[in-house]
């Protein structure tokens, strides 16, 4: 009568972790335990709030803020407690507690208020059951509290001290030099409308004459001072660039070495006119920086997504040119992806098809924006160059409230998982947004909480192969 599942998740790089099988078997030795009862669900979670085994169904924000409520008052040594939800449900609750770690985690049983009468709790929290729980504080993986200063996205952003920047004024440091894009790259570009990704390394810069009394020279600049965009000038000889600014994807489930960003270009008032143009000007920018900066993404596996306009999609020519780029650069195909908006999955359907089919050819992969688990849109999962779906924020958001949204939310989740697919949650506002998230199996997440974008010319690698560093989100506007 209690159909068990098990909810985990594997994927080439998302790390999420293992529960062991002991788990699951515990779980159901515990449905088969409990007296007869009208059960809803019967769930185990760990002391992080993470769900690692659910009989039926899934948690929605009700439940796990029931269970966050729990973890806090077993926190004061209590035991067990049952609680009466308002929708006509019973819960109760049995701390999970390990010799070493203290409180490991919780079991929650739901059931029908009406089937449950008084007492409940003297019925569920038998001797049989209570030594199935001590079992599971042997099982439950030890989940340490997650630090302050923890960096989720494995990265270092590593800010300057405003205060330690400040230099004298009579010796201002000199900026660090930018990669240079040709000029004649830019002038096809906008002659033309074409792509053209040849890098120009900067001229070094002019050796000042002697003087008799020269001042000391200044210091060196601060390791962390922003580089100006990359540059280039226009047929008419003015500066043309493009500022590029990057958004973490944050990662919402332990493990995984890939570090995922999303590029914002900052376009001029006349760039952001011509999408094409701004797509392409943002191409050179990201290539030129990555070449010039090669140890701080190739260090550990890092990969950045673009949005692409409509004509930029719609471009026959964009991916060819691409490939040349690539091959001139010498940068993998794999370390960029391109974010394609859903409502243009449905409206330009081949053209979106035919971009999506050359991404795979030529190595590179796509994220689809906004996703709803519209039926026109599904087909195209099942390209391999589809690596990861951002849910569309509006539904994330309803979900808190609504049940048929949290059930599309979950069904987003499990769905792409079986085909080997990220799945990400954007503009992520409140705890009990990223709790509830976390819980469901999301693998990454954005939003103002998490993290700000930032120039890119502040990333860098990160120390060591697996330490994670700290994100400053406050020095980050």
């Amino acid at each position: 009568m209690h159909a068990a599942a098990l909810h985990s998740a594997h994927s080439e790089d998302s790390g999420a972790t293992a529960v062991p099988q002991s788990i699951e078997a515990l779980g159901r030795r515990i449905c088969e335990a409990l007296p007869p009862l009208r059960l809803h669900s019967v769930s185990i979670c760990d002391n992080q709030c993470n769900v690692l085994w659910l009989s039926e169904g899934a948690l929605g924000p009700d439940e796990h803020a029931l269970v966050t409520d729990a973890l806090e008052r077993f926190g004061s040594a209590a035991e067990s407690f049952e609680s009466r939800v308002e929708d006509g449900r019973v819960a109760v609750f049995l701390a999970v507690r390990a010799a070493r770690v203290g409180l490991a985690g919780l079991v929650m049983v739901l059931a029908d208020t009406k089937t449950g009468g008084e007492g409940l709790l003297g019925r569920i929290a038998t001797g049989p059951v209570q030594a199935l729980i001590r079992e599971l504080g042997a099982a439950i993986p030890h989940a340490p509290a997650r630090r302050v200063d923890h960096d989720p996205t494995g990265m270092l952003l590593s800010l300057a001290d405003e205060a330690s920047s400040v230099e004298p004024a009579s010796a201002p440091p000199s900026p660090a030099p930018a990669t240079v894009l040709a000029p004649a790259a830019v002038d096809e570009l906008l002659a033309h409308g074409e792509l053209s990704l040849e890098l120009e390394p900067p001229a070094a810069p002019p050796t000042a004459a002697p003087q008799a009394h020269a001042p000391s020279p200044s210091p060196e600049p601060p390791l962390l001072q922003p580089a100006p965009p990359a540059a280039a000038t226009t047929p008419g000889g003015s500066a043309e660039s493009v500022a590029l600014e990057v958004m973490p994807f944050v990662k919402l489930r332990s493990g995984g070495r890939m570090r995922r960003f999303e590029v914002l270009p900052r376009g001029t008032a006349r760039q952001n006119r011509d999408p094409a143009a701004l797509d392409a000007l943002a191409i050179q920018s990201l290539l030129a920086w990555m070449v010039a900066h090669r140890s701080d993404w190739t260090l550990e596996p890092t990969a950045f997504t673009l949005n692409l306009s409509i004509a930029t999609l719609e471009d026959e020519q964009f991916l060819r040119q691409l490939s040349a780029g690539f091959s001139r650069s010498g940068v993998s195909p794999e370390s960029i992806g391109f974010e394609i908006a859903e409502p243009l999955c449905t409206q330009r359907r081949a053209s979106v098809e035919r971009f999506i089919s050359g991404c795979e050819r030529l190595g590179c992969f796509v994220v689809i924006d906004g996703f709803t688990f519209d039926s026109a849109v599904v087909p195209l999962l099942r390209s391999k160059a589809v690596r990861l779906v951002k849910i569309e924020p509006r539904l994330c958001a309803a979900a808190l409230k609504d049940k048929l949204a949290q059930a599309m939310v979950v069904a987003i989740v499990q769905a792409v998982k079986v085909l080997g697919i990220h799945c990400a949650a954007q503009q992520i506002e409140t705890q009990q947004a990223l709790r509830w998230l976390t819980a469901v199996g999301c693998d990454f997440g954005q939003g103002s909480m998490l993290a700000r974008p930032l120039p890119i010319a502040r990333l860098q690698a990160p120390i060591g192969t697996s330490e994670a560093a700290s994100l400053s989100a406050g020095g980050a506007r």
